[in-house]
């Protein structure tokens, strides 16, 4: 077939060059969003005629949108959140533990730190620390009080310094040293 026969022949069978180009364009997705703006009309249009469906499906999302925040703000407080140390991936918490002896894994006497501390050749830093309940008294009520008993450098390896006045100086460490307390 010559060429001219050939185009005309190929235009006859596979539609004009303007048909193509449109074809390609609705492919392409360019009516993908006017599909999209009739289905929120039509959406709409459904919603308004039937408000008690409305009401189910609104409260329904409002629900679920609620718990799912509330979920995540808690998840995020306790798993991801990192913790508010200078570099929490580095710190670590070493304690003492003989199931067979009866001596649970919580921690180890002040003694045992003390030489864990004098023995150290793999930490930058140690400190120690315990936790309990101590009960306050003075005007009204008494009340429960949660305390620790930490380490002189207890702040110094948490990187966390004082908003006002100071933390415990080395001199706090020693025996017979002045009380001092550090309140948060």
């Amino acid at each position: 077939m010559p060429p001219k026969e050939a185009r005309y022949a190929a235009l006859r069978l596979f539609g004009g060059v303007q048909q193509i180009q449109e074809e390609c364009r609705e492919a392409r997705g360019i009516t993908y969003i006017e599909s999209l703006v009739q289905d929120l009309k039509y959406a709409l249009r459904t919603l308004r005629k039937n408000r008690g469906f409305t009401a189910v499906a609104v409260l329904t999302l409002a629900l679920g949108i609620g718990a799912n925040t509330a979920i995540f703000s808690v998840v995020y407080a306790v798993l991801l959140k990192p913790l508010p140390f200078r570099s929490p991936g580095q710190l670590v918490r070493v304690f003492e533990a003989n199931d067979r002896a009866g001596i649970p894994a919580e921690g180890c006497s002040y003694a045992e730190f003390q030489e864990w501390q004098r023995q150290n050749h793999v930490f930058s830093a140690m400190a120690g620390a315990t936790a309990h309940e101590l009960t306050l008294t003075g005007r009204g009520e008494p009340t429960a009080v949660r305390v620790g008993d930490v380490t002189a450098d207890f702040f110094t390896v948490l990187g966390v310094p004082p908003l006002a006045g100071r933390t415990f100086l080395p001199a706090d460490d020693e025996p017979g040293a002045a009380p001092v307390v550090v309140i948060s």
